[in-house]
């Protein structure tokens, strides 16, 4: 069986990052271990990962291919702020964009790299899934962070994603509802 994952900002060969967000590795190579083996304790060679950008930083192309030829599963990214040429020219399963519409499981995902205040469907349910807040903005019920920061440097399913949009914040609708003067 096929699954969908999601993931953010592995940042992979960036030193500068485990101080600036705690990370609990002693240097940039034990980090970059740390998030191989657990992507791949999760991720099978059928899964699909979405990764919303930030794939890795400062890496240079030797180090940043043989990190993503150890990765399991069918990868596709959403481009992020430290995502240069090197890491857009990966190959990806489709070419990475600023933005993707999938459905999965039924439910409709905008996802992005960005945390987006609206979105296409958002009123009709579609789910906002991004990264580059590293846990620093709240999710709301209908919008959630999926960076390696803010669970556990692991890829994540739209099952535990659905449980952590429960009891989160309702979007006022208020000025996006009603007519502008």
């Amino acid at each position: 069986m096929t699954r969908v994952l999601f993931t953010s900002d592995s940042h992979f060969g960036h030193a500068g990052i485990i101080g600036m967000y705690q990370r609990p590795f002693r240097d940039v190579r034990h980090m970059d271990e740390a998030l191989i083996a657990n992507w791949n304790a999760i991720v099978g060679d059928r899964d699909v990962v979405w990764h919303l950008g930030d794939f890795a930083h400062r890496c240079d192309r030797a180090r940043l291919c043989g990190i993503f030829d150890r990765l399991n599963g069918q990868k596709f990214l959403t481009a992020g702020n430290h995502d240069d040429a090197a890491t857009r020219a990966l190959p990806w399963q489709a070419p990475p964009a600023p933005m993707a519409e999938i459905v999965v499981d039924k439910a409709r995902l905008v996802l992005c790299h960005y945390a987006m205040r609206d979105w296409p469907d958002r009123h009709r349910g579609a789910i906002n899934l991004f990264g580059h807040a590293h846990g620093r903005l709240p999710g709301t019920s209908q919008s959630a962070d999926v960076g390696a920061d803010v669970w556990g440097f692991c890829p994540v399913g739209l099952a535990q994603i659905r449980q952590r949009l429960v009891g989160q914040p309702v979007i006022d609708d208020g000025d996006l509802t009603s007519p502008q003067p």
